[in-house]
């Protein structure tokens, strides 16, 4: 069985640019894949935040950044086999985008908007890639909180 891990943190807001990334799940490892099945941010100051998702290829150089440990496993019973790691704005260089948008969602710009993205099987994120959230527009991405679940 898969096992299941969960990571999130705050995002600092980011530049008015389109395609500029609030938060990426980065698979670092070689070998293995993710399987992400949810991925959620919420508001947390006032601001639309117009988002897509969409696949990365090359990780970007975030501003913090969550290193998956065994307390992100479900079970907590091993740390993730991949070395997954969650990149959170603001980015100071951007990650090289796939050309296809997964999915894309507006909020009303008030604190707590938010969306989560559920999905009915885990989009896969090969190994050496990842899954970002990204500005949809050239607008301010507030800051938010972030969270994705995946399986590997």
């Amino acid at each position: 069985m898969a096992e299941t891990y969960i990571a999130g943190g705050r995002t600092a807001a980011t530049l008015a640019t389109l395609d500029h990334a609030v938060a990426v799940l980065w698979n670092p490892s070689t070998t293995r894949s993710l399987g992400v099945i949810q991925l959620e941010f919420s508001v947390t100051t006032a601001g639309v935040a117009n988002a897509v998702i969409q696949r990365t290829t090359a990780r970007g150089t975030a501003g913090s950044t969550v290193t998956a440990d065994i307390d992100n496993a479900f079970s907590r019973v091993a740390a993730p086999p991949s070395g997954a790691l969650f990149d959170l704005a603001a980015f100071s260089v951007q990650p090289t985008l796939d050309a296809s948008e997964l999915a894309r969602w507006a909020t009303a710009a008030v604190i707590g908007a938010g969306r989560i993205w559920t999905w009915p099987e885990p989009i896969t994120v090969p190994a050496g890639a990842g899954l970002g959230l990204l500005t949809a527009t050239a607008v301010i991405f507030p800051a938010s909180d972030v969270t994705v679940t995946w399986r590997e």
